[in-house]
């Protein structure tokens, strides 16, 4: 199974937290606290332990990968439907195999989906949707946490930042766009076949804080589709070492990304330790 987009429900749309994965981040007078997320959160995943609110409560600044308030405004989500629409007379169909299309549509009918809802869309926002849609209905209908922090911070009077903005948010899409509808589309299908495990499997490493076995599940698929693989996990990694590291704040930080970026040769974690930092997790200070 290439579980693409579960890889995609990890990254671009973080909402969740490791039950063990806060890190406290060190070096010389800069620390910050960095914790890996997902998206989608049941409600048996809360109340969050308390190394989150820990986190937050002893930083400045909650750093998301993009500002969660100025990317669910009413004017972002028309820029991110009409970016990610087909134009009139054009729809997803007309770009998969016959074989494909079929199973698409076959998939919506027994799911009551209407098929027009999906096939409007890009692949990419297309895949989002189908797989959001199918863990929602496995129970993962919770608020995530990244907004569930945003708000703690807003009521404590904290910062808040993105390490993207949300033009280079949508332009991430973009890229998976191009990759090719047959690809992605094709890949999804494959996921949600087996979802109920996948969700189940990426919980379990989720609640271990789990890196090596996440970077097993989902990054070892996503290095089979190397433009995919650098679109969404290596360029924005690099770009957002670049950042933490660039200006040393000498006040805490809370960072809160996909749990993805964590892990593997090229992750958050692996890059800041050679570039001499200190990651120790956070809850072996409570």
């Amino acid at each position: 199974m290439t579980r693409i987009f579960f890889s995609f429900i990890l990254l671009l749309l973080s909402s969740t937290v490791f039950a063990d994965g806060v890190w406290k981040v060190s070096k010389g007078k800069q620390l910050f606290y960095l914790a890996g997320s997902v998206h989608m959160l049941s409600a048996k995943d809360y109340p969050l332990p308390p190394e989150y609110l820990l986190a937050l409560q002893q930083s400045e600044t909650l750093v998301l990968e993009t500002d969660l308030e100025q990317l669910s405004s009413p004017a972002s989500i028309q820029q991110m439907i009409a970016l990610n629409s087909y134009p009139s007379g054009e729809n997803l169909l007309q770009h998969l195999s016959a074989p494909l299309a079929k199973q698409l549509a076959d998939y919506c009918r027994v799911h009551k989906i209407p098929l027009e809802q999906i096939t409007r869309f890009k692949p990419a926002f297309a895949a989002i949707m189908l797989t959001t849609t199918q863990l929602q209905a496995q129970g993962a209908t919770a608020p995530g946490v990244d907004a569930f922090l945003q708000d703690e911070a807003q009521k404590s009077g904290k910062k808040i930042a993105g390490l993207e903005t949300m033009q280079q948010h949508l332009d991430v899409i973009t890229e998976l766009n191009n990759s090719g509808a047959e690809t992605l589309i094709k890949s999804t299908m494959d996921d949600l076949k087996d979802s109920s495990e996948d969700f189940d499997a990426m919980r379990k490493a989720w609640r271990s804080g789990d890196l090596e076995q996440l970077d097993h599940l989902y990054l070892d698929d996503l290095k089979n589709y190397p433009a995919i693989y650098q679109t969404l996990i290596v360029k924005r990694n690099n770009a957002w070492v670049k950042q933490l590291v660039a200006e040393p704040k000498t006040k805490p930080f809370f960072v809160v990304v996909g749990a993805l970026h964590l892990a593997g040769d090229q992750g958050l974690i692996k890059q800041l330790t050679q570039q001499g930092y200190q990651i120790t997790p956070l809850k072996d200070k409570l």
